[in-house]
């Protein structure tokens, strides 16, 4: 979806079909910044169709109109990352996704930002964990007389951060699986809320475990640049919070979402 002149706003997509002769299409842009270039079987391509409409079609990985430029990402380094150049890739009626673009974008968004705020999320529990563990060993051992209040204050706010922002999350998926009409704008909100509360918790936490954490092949450093590269993903973060907060000021709110979420019995 992301385009390098319009980030990932499906609206400013330049990315264009054009019809031919069988009812086919050929589609020709430039998408960046794409994960799994050379790991996928297949793209799920969104594009203008000819009609001016956005929409979305499944393209064949191996298609020769496809060509990949991969470049070293800082973090979330598991996989290959870069661009996507399509030079007259060819579109069969087929493989285009039933329904409007932007309604299909919703829909993902909204069940997957929940997975990916959960995943850093985690991130930030185990760097917690092994923060919590270094500290207790090493008053046991005697290295350290007492944890400092300070410390401890630390510990209690990181740990109030990680556990509130995955319960949003956990509500923001609940809402998406239950057909909620707005819930891609939950999803964006405690998506941006999530990553931004796991990159504060860990930043502080990661400094009571002093220089060892500061090691380029530790965990915490390599979970710091991971919750780092999440700070892109799925859209800038005031681009996310822009998006629930329009949605808000046009009548929605989280009183009137709760209420439409009570059971049957209440």
């Amino acid at each position: 979806m992301t385009e390098p002149h319009g980030g990932s706003n499906p609206a400013a997509a330049r990315t264009c079909a054009t019809s031919i002769a069988g009812g086919r299409w050929l589609v020709t842009g430039h998408k960046t910044w794409i994960s799994r270039l050379s790991e996928a079987a297949l793209f799920v391509l969104f594009f203008r169709a000819p009609d001016g409409y956005l929409a979305a079609a499944v393209v064949d990985a191996a298609e020769p109109g496809l060509h990949r430029h991969t470049f070293p990402p800082a973090g979330l380094a598991g996989w290959s990352w870069g661009t996507l150049d399509l030079r007259a890739v060819p579109i069969q009626p087929g493989n285009v996704l039933r329904g409007d673009g932007m309604a299909l974008l919703r829909e993902h968004f909204a069940h997957y930002r929940p997975l990916v705020t959960a995943t850093a999320l985690g991130g930030a529990a185990a760097v917690f964990d092994t923060v919590v563990t270094a500290l207790a060993d090493r008053r046991d051992t005697g290295d350290i007389t007492r944890v400092r209040d300070s410390a401890l204050i630390t510990i209690g706010r990181g740990h109030a951060q990680i556990v509130t922002a995955l319960l949003a999350a956990a509500s923001a998926a609940d809402l998406a699986a239950s057909g909620y009409q707005h819930a891609e704008r939950w999803s964006a909100e405690t998506k941006a809320h999530g990553i931004d509360a796991a990159n504060l918790a860990l930043k502080d936490l990661s400094l009571l475990l002093g220089a060892a954490g500061f090691r380029a092949d530790s965990q915490v450093a390599k979970t710091r640049r991971d919750l780092g590269g999440l700070m892109y993903a799925d859209g800038i973060h005031d681009s996310l919070y822009l998006a629930a907060g329009k949605q808000h000021m046009t009548g929605e709110t989280i009183r009137g979402a709760a209420a439409n979420r009570l059971p049957e019995s209440a």
